[in-house]
């Protein structure tokens, strides 16, 4: 905006004719009321703005627009799904907000490549995907159709799909990510210490370096790694003892800790004799991880993990919707509102519903599969998102007994698919050419048609042939 003040720069007006092409008519419109009416639309309409000229391409990628935008819309949530499985299942999902009004869920932007053939969801951080798939991995955003594959490791050893990591600035935007994998048979127990051997690819080197972690806990398995911030958080697990409950939390930053070793972070209210009769669940909220259970005498207890690797009560509450003739022991958790730690999600075992509550104000409203505007919010401060009914049953069948009060020895940890408060471009590694969504589909079925153990059910090498031989009659 250097010199706007002194000269206003007039812009013209491109509008269509009757064939709906763009010409040029004399009516101009100054480049501040340009931009002031560009930053109140949502980014999925700016998207296809770009595209109508230069002039409106140049405004719109510049700093000052992005930050317009983004204090314009502050206040409104961005899309995002709560996603499960390596199908990329969702359970609910936010997509007509006022950031990015998309027109489906996010998990419908990635099962496209996973239908296709053995390509399975990984992880996501800041609106970027990891997806693993045979001899190869990408990582992308799928609502922008932007997408690098990953190279396998250079190491002789096998190694399995891990976490996605990303760094971001004050803004949101991505400027990097990495991708870690864990080296099979490479780990190392002692009777107090856990050595994990992981390979990291930098999109900023583009190369794959191997890093060792040492923990000072014991543990032989461990559930899904939850990524917030550039740091991989993990629950511990101990498959030669099921029952046994995890009492801490496993985390190391890949951006900003150059130490070899884990931080071990005990949990809160983890010793307390009322302690064994209970359901919780990891989440993500508002740039903190939570820790949410449900407890006897109805109370549901919620956590916020400090930057001191310190545990803030948040919540201690009896929930208003737990009637006389209910338990709040039938009611799971499942994970937090990711942009406001006041709204809890719970599935009622016995019901068979899923249930929203916002804890300060003692709303709550049963989630439907109805598709309604979702743009808004409503007067008790609840967004209106979608469920999906089915995923959700399997999900909580596969977990809890319906007519059980028992706990669930480990936590649930579901996916927040969120995506930022602006678009950037994919941060693309060295000497690495991006592809758009087209060309990672025909990279896939060349990938799987080639697979040695591959059996053509569904009929992906005669695709394959038709897709070449159209492109061929194109180009005679």
């Amino acid at each position: 905006m250097n010199g706007r003040e002194k000269k206003v720069r007039k812009l013209p007006i491109r509008r269509a004719n009757k064939n709906g092409a763009m010409t040029k008519h004399h009516d101009h419109v100054s480049e501040e009321i340009l931009i002031e009416i560009l930053a109140r639309l949502p980014l999925r309409s700016i998207r296809r703005f770009k595209s109508v000229c230069k002039t409106w391409k140049s405004v719109t990628e510049t700093d000052y627009f992005r930050r317009l935008f983004v204090s314009l819309h502050k206040n409104s949530s961005s899309s995002w799904s709560l996603v499960v499985g390596t199908k990329a299942s969702d359970l609910i999902s936010l997509h007509r907000c006022e950031t990015w009004d998309l027109p489906k869920s996010l998990a419908c932007y990635i099962q496209s490549h996973i239908t296709i053939g053995h390509v399975n969801y990984v992880a996501s951080s800041n609106g970027l995907v990891f997806m693993d798939g045979y001899k190869t991995s990408f990582v992308g955003n799928p609502v922008l159709q932007q997408w690098v594959r990953i190279p396998s490791p250079p190491y002789p050893f096998v190694t399995l799909p891990f976490g996605l990591v990303t760094r971001v600035d004050d803004d949101g935007v991505v400027l990097g990510f990495k991708v870690v994998r864990i080296a099979v048979d490479k780990q190392k127990r002692q009777e107090s210490l856990t050595m994990l051997c992981l390979c990291v690819y930098s999109s900023e080197t583009g190369v794959w370096s191997k890093k060792r972690l040492d923990c000072s806990h014991y543990f032989t398995n461990w559930g899904l790694p939850m990524a917030l911030n550039g740091t991989l958080f993990i629950s511990p697990e101990d498959i030669d003892d099921p029952a046994a409950v995890s009492g801490v939390l496993i985390a190391h930053d890949f951006y900003g800790e150059e130490s070899d070793l884990c931080r071990v972070i005990p949990l809160p209210d983890h010793e307390l004799d009322h302690n064994w009769c209970f359901k919780r669940a990891w989440t993500t909220s508002a740039g903190s991880v939570m820790y949410i259970k449900t407890l006897a005498h109805n109370l549901l207890k919620v956590w916020m993990l400090t930057k001191n690797d310190d545990w803030k009560l948040l919540w201690e509450i009896r929930l208003p919707f737990i009637t006389c003739d209910d338990d709040i022991l039938y009611y799971a958790p499942l994970a937090m509102n990711p942009f406001d730690g006041n709204i809890v999600y719970l599935w009622s075992q016995q019901k068979r519903y899923l249930v929203s509550c916002n804890l300060q104000t003692h709303n709550f409203k049963i989630l439907s599969e109805e598709e309604v505007s979702t743009r808004r919010i409503d007067d008790d401060g609840l967004e209106k998102c979608v469920v999906n009914q089915s995923t959700c049953e399997q999900l909580m069948n596969a977990s809890f007994d319906p007519d059980s009060l028992d706990h669930c020895v480990y936590p649930l940890t579901l996916f927040h698919f969120v995506l930022p408060r602006w678009m950037e471009s994919l941060p693309c590694p060295p000497h690495v050419e991006m592809m758009d969504t087209s060309s990672l589909l025909s990279y896939i079925l060349v990938m799987e048609a080639n697979r040695p153990e591959f059996k053509d059910t569904f009929g992906i090498r005669e695709r394959l042939l038709r897709s070449r031989f159209f492109s061929t009659k194109r180009r005679e």
